[in-house]
């Protein structure tokens, strides 16, 4: 659906509202596609693509870290929770910005490192 949708539909509350319910819907519990990250950072998560990940396989150091499950409750890092279940999103992500001059210092350097460069002969 989501995919489907212009990108200013998730500026309203109710739509994206409307997004955390079918998420839920959807077995990945109570979840908020925006909200305050622990960076202090204002933000909004926007899958246009979800996939279920049923089956895994993972290990480190030669230990068997089990395989993927479904959760009664979410679980969190700081405030901010995550699926109930093992899913791969792909999309987009907005973020408040909080030091102006930070950002467009950052975006002069990265617009720089984006020029092709060119060689004398």
């Amino acid at each position: 659906m989501s995919a489907a949708m212009p990108l200013a539909t998730w500026r309203p509350r109710p739509l994206v509202r409307v997004r955390e319910r079918l998420a839920r819907a959807l077995g990945m519990g109570q979840l908020q596609m925006s909200g305050t990250m622990p960076s202090g950072h204002t933000g909004t998560l926007m899958p246009q693509r979800m996939y279920y990940i049923d089956d895994a396989r993972a290990t480190l150091d030669g230990v068997d870290l089990g395989r993927p499950t479904h959760l009664s409750a979410n679980p969190t890092i700081g405030a901010v929770t995550l699926p109930a279940r093992g899913v791969l999103a792909t999309g987009q992500a907005m973020w408040e910005i909080l030091d102006p001059a930070e950002y467009e210092h950052t975006r002069s350097q990265t617009a720089a490192a984006a020029q092709p460069s060119t060689c004398a002969d």
